[in-house]
């Protein structure tokens, strides 16, 4: 049972994790202070992304594993199936708003 917990926790983390890094760097893009604050944070703002998501995806992956209970198959297939679901729309859109900023759409 706790590995169940441990999966579903960590794939709702990892959805929270992803959906902040996708607007973090979108809005940066547009926001230099927020884009400086991350470069100051720990010299490149990429670094600092990943450490803040990390921070985040931990933050909630304990928050779940500690409240959650009664996990069952279908839960972990839904948190599994939202997460990949998830990933591929932040990836999309970050390959969408790169290709626009490069051709000068925005």
């Amino acid at each position: 049972m706790e590995k169940l917990k441990l999966i579903y926790s960590s794939s709702i983390a990892s959805s929270f994790a992803i959906v902040f890094v996708t607007l973090v760097t979108i809005v940066a893009e547009f926001n230099a202070p927020l884009k400086n604050w991350l470069k100051a944070l720990s010299g490149h703002h990429w670094t600092s992304k990943g450490i803040l998501s990390l921070v985040l995806y931990a933050v909630v992956l304990f928050a779940l594993y500690f409240t959650t209970k009664n996990v069952d198959a279908k839960r972990i297939k839904s948190a599994l199936s939202a997460m990949i679901g998830i990933t591929v729309l932040g990836s999309l859109t970050l390959f969408i708003f790169f290709t626009g900023h490069h051709l000068g759409w925005y």
